[in-house]
């Protein structure tokens, strides 16, 4: 049987579509593999350090690094290094960090992004949430602070962002074998307040970038194209990376 050029057309079409895929795939990890690598490196020369702020521009898709802070239990924030005053202090190479990030954050619809929220104010300046040491463990903790007895979520990466469906909790109390309900979220009853909400799926979308978390964590439901997936959370304590 020959193949018609209307075959080697529909072939070529799914190659490429294929190769595109790998590409945006391969493209995440690296994203997501650039912020881990500035973040070991602002923690190693400041421990304390939970975000950084900074100026992005547009044009060129380029950072300026602004501070790095630190977040204390009761919420506060306190200044650890102002780029413009303290940069002669701090053994980091901050030009260097900045390109790093610049590079992370190049793509319109990076995984990295997830991690950036908008600071108030005029002066418009973006902060970046550093992710934590161990992601699944720090997601675990986020859904167990408002379900106590969660097991795994239910995350639909679909599109560039994903969300939450719903929480599946097992409540040892109630029976010897447990009772296993699903608790699904919707705009009248959202699973936990936005900005956990936004902190939780900007690690899912970490894990789902980086193919040795994605393989430890994540069940994808239905068939190879379904984008619906279980992110099993381990008991708080244990280490994943």
């Amino acid at each position: 049987m020959t193949d018609t050029a209307a075959d080697r057309t529909a072939t070529a079409l799914r190659y490429r579509r294929l190769a595109v895929d790998a590409f945006n795939e391969a493209q995440a990890q690296y994203e997501v593999a650039v912020l881990d690598h500035v973040t070991a490196r602002i923690v190693e020369a400041h421990p304390e350090t939970t975000h950084l702020t900074f100026d992005h521009f547009p044009h060129d898709r380029t950072v300026q690094l602004h501070a790095l802070w630190t977040t204390h239990q009761g919420g506060t924030e306190e200044l650890i290094l102002d780029v413009r005053r303290d940069a002669d202090t701090t053994p980091l190479d901050l030009e260097e960090i900045a390109d790093d990030l610049s590079d992370a954050l190049a793509g319109l619809h990076s995984a990295t992004w997830s991690t950036v929220r908008s600071t108030p104010g005029p002066d418009r300046r973006r902060t970046l949430d550093l992710p934590p040491a161990d992601r699944i463990v720090g997601l675990a903790q986020l859904a167990r602070a408002h379900h106590p007895h969660a097991q795994l979520i239910t995350v639909d990466f679909a599109g560039d962002t994903c969300r939450v469906l719903d929480v599946t909790c097992v409540d040892t109390s109630q029976a010897d074998d447990g009772v296993i309900k699903s608790i699904r979220a919707s705009d009248e009853h959202p699973l936990w307040p936005k900005s956990t909400e936004r902190r939780i799926t900007a690690l899912a979308r970490q894990i789902h970038a980086l193919p040795h978390l994605r393989a430890r964590h994540l069940v994808r439901l239905g068939r190879p194209g379904e984008r619906t997936a279980f992110l099993l959370l381990p008991q708080t304590g244990t280490s994943n990376n």
